[in-house]
């Protein structure tokens, strides 16, 4: 089968950034020209910036923080879209049915938006392999709006549902493929590549005269549309696939002039061209002309990369030249290939004692800038072998899969890392926060011995007294006021005075007013204690209040400093937020072992499926030497006993 894209389980990066990105927020809304929401805006940088990871932490802090305001369901289908990129595809089918609904319904975002969400959710599903959802959600996209808002993606849609009919055909469903393809123009790349892979399809079922026609028909329409809109190097790229597969299919039948008038027609520097050079070889010595046979190996062997298959051409050129009837050039042939055939599998069990992540990772070259490693349209690595026998193991989607994972997996530790080198930050603050509130504790307790607080509670512990004792005895005097004590005293030292004075007419009178005097103030007193009384006692009330509110406050005072609670509190927080990221930290550990692991054997099953294939040349090898060696020692004494 032909795929015009790898099979991968990620959703293409560019398409989805302009599904949830360049879209309008809402049905009904205009587009806004920048985000509402701060913490949208931070998401988004982080999504262009290709950081998906980083991404879904702030959508998940959002979402915790009371969501995304002005955005409508666009916050979700951008949290959809990076699961996919990351592999997440059940979580992010779950999302985008609970989004979306079956039909739908109910959601804030507009028809041809909606009908992308499930044209790029089906392809994913069709990628991974999973053609039921995959065909649940692609027969969910509506294919006139589709049409009117993307052309190209109406056209990989069809392309996708043919597909999905073609692998169900062998149950009835020809009638529904028919019609699909009706929907492409026969020049239409996609209508390309679906009459490739049903011609490979029919022959697997074992029609090989319909599989021949299909790739006759394929390569009439390519040769004819030379003016096609399409890319150049998609045309020929299918056109020398579709060569090579009707050459082989004539090799298979033993049409041998067929398959050399096929591939005399490919390039010689086409992406074919060595297959090609290969089955040339095969056809010609098959038709008896081993001299042709001969040269397409003698140019395949000095072509400079030299991929696995093309081992297999060091044993094909000795077997043409003994085909040839030359055992003398044929038997130094055979040699040299064991010799190539026993160096290469010891290079092999070498590189397999070898094997570890920094040598495999040494015989890779990435494609990286200033942020890290590039990645394609498909999220994969843009990585090229230094080592062209790493070519097959690298094309692989499983080895491909691993090694995106990775480097994921390489990311995550990374952020962990750093974020567990913040909690040493943390730590200072927290100490440095200790040691400042000390300081203020002491500061506020000098303040507090300044205020001498007991004394000025033992104070207003005895004026309480006292005044509980003066209206236990009804004590007039103590509650008389400042203008009443006054009078009291100067009424004193006039009583006083008197005191010392003869006993005259003058002092008599004198002492009468006095006595008169002294009447009124006992009266103004009687009369006013009530009134004293009270002023007293609300003053009391009053002191009272004020006195347990500096009790309370010095009390709240004390509290702080013998307990931060907020203090303690980040404490804590921290504390458990660096257990917790140490946990994730040994499973980011266990996983990252696993996938490096996995990676590795997979290197070691191509390395040792590369030398069991290896052995059988060599061993082939060896026995035609050892042939060959026996005819011509045979012919040589033969040859002298002729002569005797």
């Amino acid at each position: 089968m032909i795929k015009p894209f790898r099979a991968c389980p990620v959703l293409l990066t560019g398409a989805l950034l302009w599904l949830t990105v360049v879209v309008p927020a809402q049905a009904d809304e205009p587009q806004p020209e920048r985000a509402q929401d701060l913490r949208y805006g931070w998401v988004l940088y982080e999504y262009h910036q290709g950081n998906a990871f980083e991404a879904l932490t702030q959508l998940a802090v959002a979402r915790e923080q009371g969501g995304i305001d002005g955005h409508g369901d666009h916050p979700a289908l951008v949290e959809g879209g990076l699961m996919l990129s990351w592999g997440m595809t059940r979580e992010a089918s779950r999302l985008f049915t609970q989004l979306l609904g079956n039909d739908g319904a109910g959601s804030t975002l507009s028809p041809d938006v909606r009908n992308q969400a499930w044209f790029y959710l089906g392809k994913v599903f069709y990628l991974e392999g999973d053609h039921g959802l995959a065909s649940e959600n692609l027969e969910r996209v509506d294919g006139d709006i589709l049409a009117e808002a993307n052309h190209e993606l109406f056209r990989e849609w069809i392309y996708l549902r043919a597909r999905l009919a073609m692998m169900s055909s062998r149950f009835g469903d020809e009638s529904e493929l028919a019609s699909l393809q009706s929907q492409l123009k026969d020049t239409d790349i996609w209508s390309l590549y679906l009459r490739y892979n049903s011609a490979i399809s029919a022959l697997a079922a074992g029609d090989a005269v319909t599989a021949e026609a299909e790739l006759q028909a394929l390569i009439a329409i390519i040769e004819q549309s030379t003016d096609s809109g399409e890319p150049e190097a998609e045309r020929e790229g299918v056109l020398g696939r579709a060569r090579l597969s009707l050459a082989r299919l004539n090799l298979r039948d033993n049409q041998f002039e067929a398959a050399l008038d096929v591939l005399g027609d490919m390039p010689l520097n086409g992406v074919f061209a060595d297959q090609a050079l290969f089955d040339y070889a095969v056809a010609a010595a098959g038709q008896g002309r081993p001299e042709r046979a001969l040269d397409a190996l003698d140019t395949l062997s000095n072509r400079d990369l030299f991929l696995p298959w093309r081992q297999q051409v060091p044993f094909a050129r000795a077997y043409v030249l003994e085909q040839m009837n030359r055992p003398q050039q044929a038997l130094p042939a055979f040699k040299q290939a064991a010799d190539h055939y026993q160096a290469r599998i010891e290079e092999l069990d070498n590189i397999r004692n070898r094997l570890s992540e920094e040598n495999l990772m040494a015989q890779l070259d990435f494609g990286r800038e200033s942020d890290g490693i590039l990645t394609d349209s498909y999220g994969r690595l843009r990585v090229q072998p230094a080592d062209f026998g790493m070519a097959e193991v690298l094309a692989s989607e499983t080895f491909q899969q691993a090694l995106a994972e990775l480097n994921e997996l390489y990311r995550i530790q990374s952020f962990i890392a750093e974020r567990q080198s913040r909690f040493e930050s943390f730590r200072i603050m927290l100490e440095t926060r200790e040691q400042q509130r000390q300081v203020r504790i002491a500061q506020t307790r000098r303040a507090l011995e300044n205020q001498q607080a007991d004394q000025w509670q033992q104070l207003h512990q005895e004026f309480s007294e006292k005044i509980s004792s003066a209206l236990t005895e009804e004590d007039v005097g103590f509650f008389m006021t400042s203008k009443q004590k006054a009078l009291r005293d100067k009424l004193d030292e006039v009583e006083e005075t008197l005191a010392g004075l003869p006993d005259d007419a003058t002092t008599a009178s004198q002492r009468a007013t006095y006595q008169r005097m002294r009447a009124y103030f006992d009266w103004w007193i009687a009369d006013d204690y009530g009134v004293n009384r009270w002023a007293a006692q609300k003053q009391l009330r009053e002191l009272n209040r004020e006195m347990d509110r500096f009790q309370a406050q010095r009390q709240g005072v004390e509290t702080l400093m013998a307990d931060d609670a907020r203090h303690a509190e980040l404490a804590r927080r921290i504390a458990a937020s660096e257990r917790e990221l140490a946990t994730l930290g040994e499973e980011v550990a266990d996983v990252l072992g696993n996938a490096r692991q996995a990676l590795l054997s997979q290197v070691d099953r191509m390395l040792l499926a590369q030398k069991e294939e290896l052995n059988g040349y060599l061993l082939a090898s060896r026995h035609a030497q050892a042939r060959l060696a026996d005819q011509l020692f045979r012919a040589s004494q033969n040859a002298g006993a002729g002569d005797e």
